[in-house]
């Protein structure tokens, strides 16, 4: 009995001590510019949400709020964290859209927004990561107004 409390015991700390296990890092990450006030971005949350869920990628959302300035400040530090500061600033405070990042190389591969159903951003994020990691991906055609393109910036340095 005294050796498996002893093996018992050694197992806990063993477990309680080692080093954390991290998720494999994603193939995108998923920008979710919004705001509190802003009723594009309500739409978008409860859509986005659902559209990662069911895509299959391996995707991570990133929220950039500009609701208050503790969120304002959080989602500074979640770009930094991820290395993608310059999609920050490009948008920082223009909400109710999401832009699709590589991971690895940093670059906007397009953007979805509130007129998308789930389904629709799903098989869209699922497109761009396919492209992002040069993959073949095989699209339904069809004729929509709907476009992937991304809002011009929101914050120009007024220099250049």
């Amino acid at each position: 009995m005294k050796l498996l409390s002893s093996i018992l015991a050694a197992t806990i700390v063993t477990t309680a001590f080692a080093a954390p296990t991290f998720a494999a890092s994603p193939d995108v990450y998923v920008v979710n510019f919004r705001n509190a006030q802003d009723n594009n971005s309500a739409r978008l949350d409860g859509e986005l949400s659902t559209a990662l869920a069911i895509s299959g990628v391996n995707a991570e959302e990133v929220v950039i709020d500009t609701s208050t300035a503790a969120k304002w400040e959080k989602g500074a530090h979640e770009a930094f964290d991820r290395d993608i500061v310059p999609v920050f600033n490009q948008w920082v405070g223009l909400p109710g859209f999401a832009a699709v990042v590589d991971a690895k190389s940093k670059r906007v591969i397009g953007c979805v927004n509130s007129t998308f159903s789930a389904n629709e951003m799903a098989d869209k994020i699922r497109e761009m990561a396919s492209a992002s990691a040069g993959s073949a991906y095989l699209s339904r055609a069809s004729i929509t107004s709907k476009t992937t393109r991304c809002p011009a910036p929101h914050n120009v340095d007024p220099g250049n």
